[in-house]
C-alpha cells in the first residue's frame, strides 16, 4: 500500500496565486457555461427527447452526479493539475493516463472555438439589430479570442474572479425568465418527465431521451474542469471534490428547472417546431418580456464569453502538466512572471481561432457549432467511463483498507452503464452529414494518440513514468 507521504513532491510554480472554494467552484460553473447550455445545447437535444428534455436532463444530472463522487474519490489522494490524466495513470497505467489526458486535450480544446462560434454570430446579430451596423461575424470571433487571452494571460486570479461575475449573472437572468415562462404558461405538465413525450418512437420514447442526450451532456460538460486547478486551490484534497460535486449538482438543478420552463413556455404541442426557430429562448422572452428580452442575448454573450474563458484556464493546465513532465512537448510548462502558463494559452487561442473560423467559413456557423458540440462530447464520455472504472481500481490497489463497495463499486457503476447506452445511440443510426464526421474524427485523434503512447513506452518510458510528479503533495 502506498499512502499519501510516499508521493513524490513537486514544485508547486502555479501556486504563486492561490484561489478559494468560489472561485474554484465558478471555474466548473462558467466552463459549463449555464445560460448558453440551455438556450443552444439543450436546445439541439429537444429535436431527439421532444417535450421529454427535463427527463433526460434529470437523467444526466444523476450521472453527472454520481461521476463527481467518482472524480472526488480520485482527487481525495490526488490533488493535481494533470486531472485526468493522473487519475487513470494512477489506477489503470501510465499509457491509459495518457491517452485520457490526450482525449480530454481534444474536447477541452474545441471548448473556446466551441463558444466563439456563439460569441460571434449572436454578438453580430446583436449589433445589427441594435446599431444596425454588421462587421461580420469573424470580426466578433477574433474580437472575443484577443478578449478571453487577456483574461488568462495574467494570472488565475483575475481569470477566477471574472468567472464568478460573469456567472452570476447568466444564472440569475435565466432563473429570473424561466420563473416568468413557468408562471405565465397554461401548459404545465407532468408529461415532459414521460419518456413516451419524445420525438422519436424507438423503444416507448427511450430512443429520443438517449440519442438526445449526446446534447444534454454537452450542457453539463466543465463540471469536472475545476480538477486541474488542485495546484492552484487552497486545501485541494477538499476544495475540489466540493466544487466538482457541488456544480454538476446545482446547475443540473438549475437545467431541470430551465428546460421545464422552456418546455411548457414553448407549448409541448408545438414542441416539434422548437428546433425551427433560430433563437427560441429569444422568443420566448420577446413574448413575456417584450423590450426588456435583449438581457436574455447579453446573458447568452455573457455565459459564451465565462465559457471560453474557462476553457481556456483548464486546457492550458492540463497542457502545462503534460508538458513539465515531458510527455508533451516542454515548452507547454513554461511560465511567465505571473507564474501563468502562457505558452500553453498562446496554443490554445491558436487552436481556438483555426477551428472556430475554418469550420465556420465552410459549413456556416450553427451546423460548426453542431459539429464541434459533437466531437467534443464524444471524448467527455469516454474520459468519464475511464475515470468511472478508475475508481475500483485505485481503492483496491493503493488504499484497500478504503474499500467500499457502494461508494467506489456501485457508484462508478451506475453512470459507466448508462454512458454506454448514450454512445450506442450516436452511431446507431448515424447522424446526417457532417455530424457523422465527429466518430472517425474521434476516432483518428484516439490513434494518434495510441501510436504516441507506444512510442514513448519503446523509446522514453522514463517521459510516461514521469506522469507520478503532477500529483500535488499540498493541503
Amino acid at each position: 500500500m502506498e499512502t499519501s507521504s510516499a508521493k513524490p513532491s513537486v514544485p508547486q510554480e502555479l501556486r504563486a496565486n492561490t484561489i478559494g472554494l468560489p472561485g474554484v467552484l465558478f471555474q466548473s460553473i462558467t466552463t459549463m457555461a449555464p445560460a448558453s447550455a440551455v438556450s443552444f445545447s439543450l436546445g439541439a437535444a429537444i429535436a431527439f427527447t421532444g417535450s421529454a428534455l427535463p427527463l433526460a436532463v434529470i437523467i444526466a444530472l444523476v450521472v453527472c452526479c454520481l461521476i463527481a463522487l467518482s472524480i472526488g474519490s480520485l482527487a481525495k489522494h490526488l490533488p493535481s493539475a494533470g486531472g485526468y490524466f493522473t487519475y487513470v495513470g494512477q489506477s489503470l497505467g501510465l499509457q491509459a493516463g495518457w491517452l485520457t489526458g490526450w482525449l480530454f486535450n481534444l474536447a477541452y480544446l474545441l471548448i473556446v472555438p466551441f463558444q466563439l462560434l456563439v460569441l460571434g454570430p449572436v454578438a453580430d446579430s446583436f449589433v445589427s439589430g441594435l446599431f444596425h451596423v454588421s462587421l461580420g461575424w469573424p470580426f466578433w470571433t477574433v474580437a472575443f479570442a484577443l478578449l478571453i487571452f487577456a483574461l488568462t494571460i495574467f494570472g488565475i486570479k483575475i481569470s477566477a474572479d471574472t468567472g464568478i461575475v460573469l456567472g452570476v449573472i447568466e444564472i440569475v437572468v435565466f432563473v429570473a425568465l424561466s420563473i416568468w415562462l413557468i408562471a405565465t404558461s397554461p401548459n404545465n405538465t407532468l408529461a415532459v418527465f414521460n419518456p413516451g413525450s419524445s420525438l422519436l418512437p424507438g423503444l416507448n420514447g427511450w430512443q429520443g431521451v438517449f440519442f438526445g442526450m449526446i446534447f444534454v451532456l454537452l450542457a453539463f460538460a466543465g463540471f469536472e474542469s475545476s480538477a486541474p486547478l488542485a495546484e492552484e486551490a487552497r486545501n485541494p484534497r477538499r476544495t475540489v471534490p466540493r466544487a466538482i460535486l457541488l456544480s454538476a449538482l446545482c446547475i443540473g438543478i438549475f437545467y431541470v428547472f430551465c428546460s421545464y420552463a422552456g418546455v411548457v413556455g414553448w407549448g409541448p404541442a408545438q414542441i416539434a417546431k422548437y428546433s425551427a426557430d433560430a433563437d427560441p429562448w429569444g422568443t420566448m422572452a420577446k413574448n413575456v418580456w417584450g423590450g426588456f428580452s435583449f438581457i436574455v442575448i447579453l446573458a447568452i454573450l455573457n455565459s459564451a464569453l465565462a465559457n471560453a474563458n474557462a476553457g481556456v484556464t483548464a486546457s492550458s493546465r492540463m497542457l502545462y502538466a503534460m508538458g513539465r513532465t515531458g510527455a508533451l512537448p516542454k515548452v507547454l510548462a513554461r511560465l511567465n512572471n505571473t507564474r501563468t502558463p502562457y505558452v500553453a494559452i498562446i496554443f490554445a487561442m491558436v487552436i481556438a481561432l483555426v477551428f472556430s473560423l475554418l469550420p465556420g467559413f465552410i459549413y456556416g456557423t450553427t451546423t460548426a457549432f453542431a459539429l464541434l458540440g459533437t466531437i467534443l462530447t464524444l471524448p467527455i464520455i469516454l474520459v468519464y467511463m475511464a475515470t468511472c472504472v478508475s475508481v475500483p481500481f485505485f481503492y483496491r490497489r493503493r488504499y484497500p483498507e478504503e474499500f467500499n463497495i457502494l461508494r467506489h463499486v456501485i457508484v462508478p457503476l451506475i453512470p459507466f452503464v448508462i454512458l454506454l447506452f448514450v454512445l450506442y445511440f450516436q452511431f446507431v443510426p448515424l447522424p446526417a452529414a457532417p455530424l457523422n464526421l465527429a466518430g472517425p474524427i474521434v476516432a483518428v485523434w484516439l490513434v494518434v494518440g495510441i501510436i504516441i503512447v507506444a512510442v514513448l513506452t519503446r523509446s522514453a518510458p522514463h517521459l510516461l513514468k514521469e506522469s507520478d510528479s503532477i500529483t500535488a503533495e499540498v493541503e
